[in-house]
């Protein structure tokens, strides 16, 4: 299916009170243990619950669930009964023992997420949301996962790539420093460097680094992500920013998009030539006012209409 245009500006008179930020809401905490024995923590954001379908969100890396906490509390007030889940020692999360890599967390903390969300909502169906690598957890969990698959009514990414960011040498030159710092150092000190309030584990940023450098995106068994994903027919949503430069450029956007096998899809570039208010980048296309104003009701009319 080709992309289908949205007028950001006409899905936020749909959404109630979208004109204006709310107040952040007070999440609830939970604990859950994944089956390899980690306590991750999960935040629940509900109020007056009024769509069947929970939602399960998830940041990407150097990051925890504050960057997802203001869209999951906008949701919330829209009626959904959103959960953020943390990555193994991201956020309140524990960091366990192992030195987990993309694969890890997809396998283990998302099933994570999924048990905790079905056990307390008692609901067969949820939305999946992810930001940044948290798309790619989720994908990567359906990839291997086709049950999973049958229970999710929709999946939404946002500035979410595995394979463009190495497309111009000064990219991979980028790539390339950055791998070396990360094997120094054993881990990327994401505060230190300005890429956000966590540090990250090495084994996934290696991961990062090898899919963006070849351009494939490959498991450590030989599993072929770009190519399972033709497999996930669950409708999706696939936001990309027009000022996201490297991090998760638009044509790897529209590549992961083009890949998934759904027949309902649906591409949508956040930037002026669109009809939005700016070109967003890599953070704000998620976490600032103006996405407050015209992409979290884009998000929010979109799952109303699967819920």
């Amino acid at each position: 299916m080709t992309a289908v245009p949205i007028a950001p500006r006409s899905a936020s008179r749909l959404v109630e009170g979208s004109t204006r930020a709310p107040a952040l809401r007070e999440p609830v905490h939970h604990r859950e243990r994944t089956r390899d024995g980690v306590d991750l923590s999960l935040l629940r954001f509900s109020g007056e619950v009024r769509w069947e379908t929970p939602v399960l969100l998830t940041h990407g890396t150097f990051s925890n669930a504050q960057v997802c906490a203001k869209l999951a509390s906008f949701l919330a007030d829209q009626g959904f009964d959103c959960w953020i889940v943390e990555w193994r020692g991201h956020g309140r999360s524990d960091a366990g023992r192992g030195r987990p890599d993309f694969e890890h967390l997809a396998a283990f903390d998302v099933l994570a997420g999924l048990d905790a969300v079905r056990r307390h909502t008692g609901k067969p169906r949820l939305f999946l949301a992810g930001h940044s690598g948290g798309g790619l957890v989720l994908l990567m969990h359906l990839a291997r996962s086709p049950d999973t698959r049958k229970r999710v009514s929709g999946l939404i990414t946002l500035a979410s790539q595995a394979t463009e960011a190495g497309r111009r040498w000064r990219d991979k030159a980028t790539i390339a420093g950055f791998a070396v710092l990360n094997n120094a150092l054993g881990r990327l000190p994401g505060p230190a460097f300005g890429l956000g309030p966590e540090d990250e584990w090495p084994g996934v940023m290696n991961q990062w680094f090898r899919w963006n450098w070849t351009r494939r995106w490959v498991g450590h068994d030989g599993f072929d992500y770009g190519a399972a994903v033709r497999e996930i027919d669950v409708p999706a949503l696939c936001l990309a920013g027009a000022g996201d430069r490297f991090i998760a450029p638009v044509p790897g956007c529209r590549r992961l998009f083009d890949a998934l096998g759904s027949r309902d899809k649906r591409f949508v570039l956040c930037g002026t030539s669109d009809g939005f208010a700016e070109d967003y980048d890599h953070t704000r296309i998620i976490a600032s006012r103006a996405a407050g104003q015209e992409i979290w009701p884009v998000i929010a009319t979109w799952m109303r209409e699967r819920a």
